[in-house]
């Protein structure tokens, strides 16, 4: 798998009352969806959203074979509410624009282009503080939390402790992922 492919990057879910209203909710969901540096395929779900057969719920399992013009996403044109957005190709432009001032606030401006460092005066160049990192616990207070209960019980008696357990608690989703993944 190479370091442009995440396919747990993100998930969207959408529910309407009727499948046209899923479809337009999740058409807006992909549009608004702004994902830099890695490769997506939303230019190809949004060619599948739009498509007629689709948009009438007359798609079926065949529905991508039938049509390879949906994998066509460089000539794409959708149907957006902001025209600037229905052209990937001024997205991409946009893009530029904003790894360009990304660069010039990370870098500053450069003489080659111009910059004369006496017109822009000293700039703001205040050091960042270094992280505070908190004292580390001592080994007898490492040993009241939920590793240990699952170290020193088991499964069981780890799940019990949840089940027992009054207040929140909040799980990584990574772990939740990897769980389902072995569960399927």
């Amino acid at each position: 798998i190479t370091p442009f492919f995440d396919s747990m990057i993100v998930k969207y879910t959408v529910r309407g009352s009727a499948f046209p209203e899923a479809v337009a909710r999740m058409n807006r969901v992909l549009q608004e969806c702004r994902i830099r540096g890695v490769k997506t395929n939303i230019p190809f779900l949004l060619n599948c959203l739009q498509h007629p057969d689709f948009k009438s719920g007359q798609a079926t399992t065949a529905f991508i074979d039938e049509h390879p013009e949906l994998k066509q996403t460089s000539t794409s044109y959708w149907d957006f509410a902001n025209e600037y957005q229905a052209d990937p190709k001024k997205l991409a432009e946009s893009d530029r624009i904003l790894r360009y001032l990304a660069n010039l606030a990370v870098n500053g401006h450069p003489p080659e282009l111009g910059a004369d460092e006496k017109k822009l005066g000293s700039g703001i160049t205040t050091a960042v503080p270094p992280p505070k990192i908190p004292p580390r616990s001592s080994p007898a207070a490492t040993k009241s939390g939920f590793r240990h209960v699952l170290l020193e019980k088991g499964p069981e008696g780890f799940a019990k402790a949840v089940r027992e357990h009054k207040g929140l608690l909040i799980m990584d989703t990574t772990w939740r992922d990897a769980h389902q993944s072995l569960l399927a």
